[in-house]
């Protein structure tokens, strides 16, 4: 998609510049004086340099070339035709603003009486010469590398060998520059499209031939931006032989910049992918859930900051004053923060929340009224996965100013209840039953030995209540589920074998009129030799113990 609107944006700017060429290097070029006075500043040497190649006087204009007196009149012509053929298809505007006016400058870096054309061109300067400036000898042999690196010699001379049909304008452009056009971007996207089928055979071959993943999947992630850079940086090499207008020259090597960096952020940007795949799978071998925790976060870092650093050196490679716009940025930081105050608030709840650790990523918490697994902590929000199966995004300054119930981290599951039985229960059968749940307790490989409490609590309204408060060491609910069964399940044969009844909400109503009514019996009799023994039954390793719960299957019907 990013390639696509980059590419969008040339044609956006080629039709801009469906105009007629222009041979202006300069916005601002003011007419010199023919006096020997134009040559004392470097602003009127390069003033001098631009205006009269522009009004057809080159061998005033190659005046500026002057610090080499062994060269000729027309090899210094022909060093300020190729200058300014290099900057015009480059897209080089000179700004005069940018050079100083003042006669006797000397630049603060190099403490020299020394001016760079483009920073771009560092080759290409002029110095003052007893009291003018002009362009250096070193600059003077650097013009026909840059002229060389610019144009291609076989190119020119093809182009000069075309037709005169082929020079034909339309829509101001020479017809073999539409032609030519359209041969660099078709040249241009087959090159990316082999370079994305070469690359994507490679990373089959090495899928088939090698037993680790990361290769491949780093080979099929950069194809697309590797694609473009090509894409790009042919293009780049190319468009500079079409010899368009300085104008359109600009918007393209804007654009083309931009894309080519871009190509780079998007590979490293798509490398993250990469690098959080491989720390998945190691944090998944490990017992601790914090590094799977951190995983996502460290990518979403990494990619915000990717993309922040990308954007600033693409803007500082076209000559933006990055360090003015971060202080402009400053000015309104108050602002943005006032209005950003819930975002930062969650940022740094999300800080508090990984230094806490009051949670991780599975757990099982409660807060503020949801109860659920903990499925990811991001900078705003971590979102919770209810019992319900629905997902809630919960602001991390919420749960930092909330209290949080994680019941992932339990060691132990308890169990409390009150299990009521029938007033007809003997003081016999009671003890028995308590005994009998403690027995129970003590041969359940999945509760705590060390701490629980099985008493006769109380006489309730229609039941002796007896206390049940014990503890599971399970890992999970599903777990806790099973082993409640199991152990509710005992205490249920218990009863049966011992005897007793479970109450429920009942009035019993006495009828004197009818005395000789006796009461039901309830339950066994059974003495207490008999109780003991069904106590021990119930034990570890009893005959009648099955902590496990019963075991009943199909072939028991029969």
């Amino acid at each position: 998609m990013l390639n696509r609107i980059l590419l969008l944006l040339i044609f956006m700017l080629f039709g801009m510049g469906l105009l007629p060429a222009q041979t202006d290097t300069s916005r601002t070029t003011i007419k010199p004086s023919l006096n020997i006075q134009r040559f004392t500043t470097p602003r009127k040497t390069i003033n001098n340099f631009i205006y009269w190649q522009n009004h057809k006087r080159p061998d005033i204009a190659a005046e500026a070339m002057r610090s080499d007196t062994t060269l000729t009149l027309d090899e210094r012509i022909k060093l300020a035709q190729m200058l300014k053929r290099s900057l015009d298809a480059r897209g080089m505007f000179v700004k005069m603003s940018k050079y100083p006016d003042d006669p006797n400058y000397i630049d603060e870096i190099t403490g020299m009486q020394e001016v760079v054309l483009f920073e771009q061109l560092p080759g290409i300067t002029l110095k003052k010469y007893g009291r003018f400036w002009y362009f250096t000898p070193q600059a003077l042999q650097a013009i026909p590398e840059l002229y060389a690196n610019t144009f291609s010699t076989v190119l020119e001379k093809l182009i000069q060998e075309l037709p005169a049909w082929s020079q034909t304008g339309f829509l101001g452009f020479a017809l073999w520059q539409l032609i030519g056009l359209f041969l660099v971007l078709l040249i241009g996207f087959l090159l990316r499209k082999l370079v994305e089928y070469f690359l994507d055979k490679s990373a089959s071959r090495l899928e088939k031939h090698t037993k680790t993943t990361w290769d491949d999947l780093v080979i099929r992630s950069a194809a697309k931006p590797a694609g473009l850079f090509v894409l790009t940086a042919f293009f780049m090499t190319a468009y500079t032989n079409l010899q368009l207008g300085v104008t359109l020259n600009q918007y393209i090597r804007i654009v083309l910049i931009v894309m080519l960096y871009s190509s780079i952020i998007w590979m490293i940007y798509r490398m993250i992918d990469v690098l959080e795949n491989y720390l998945t799978r190691i944090t998944s071998t490990t017992e601790s859930k914090l590094d799977d925790q951190l995983v996502p976060l460290i990518r979403k870092t990494l990619k915000v900051f990717v993309v922040i650093m990308g954007t600033i050196f693409i803007l500082q490679n076209l000559e933006v004053d990055v360090a003015s716009l971060l202080a402009g940025l400053g000015i309104g930081g108050l602002a943005v923060a006032l209005a950003a105050r819930d975002t930062l608030a969650n940022f740094f709840g999300s800080v508090t929340i990984f230094i806490d650790k009051p949670f991780q990523v599975g757990d099982w918490v409660v807060t503020g009224g949801i109860e659920g697994t903990v499925e990811e902590v991001g900078f705003r929000s971590t979102r919770i996965r209810t019992f319900h199966n629905s997902l809630v995004s919960v602001p991390n300054a919420k749960i930092a100013d909330s209290a949080v119930d994680n019941m992932g981290l339990r060691e132990y599951r308890r169990l409390k209840a009150l299990l009521g039985l029938t007033y007809s229960t003997t003081s016999e059968q009671m003890q028995a039953f308590v005994e009998g749940i403690r027995a129970i307790v003590q041969a359940n490989p999945h509760t705590r030995k060390d701490y629980y409490e099985i008493h006769f609590n109380s006489f309730g309204d229609y039941s002796l209540n007896v206390l049940l408060y014990v503890f599971f060491k399970v890992p999970s609910w599903s777990d806790e589920l099973r082993e409640r069964h199991n152990l509710l399940l005992e205490i249920l044969r218990l009863a049966e074998e011992i005897g007793v009844e479970f109450a429920f909400p009942t009035q019993t109503l006495h009828m004197d009129s009818m005395p000789e009514k006796t009461p039901r019996e309830v339950g066994k009799k059974l003495s207490k030799d008999e109780m003991a023994d069904m106590i021990a039954a119930f034990g570890p390793d009893g005959k009648l113990s099955q902590p496990g719960g019963p075991k009943i299957t199909i072939e028991q019907r029969n």
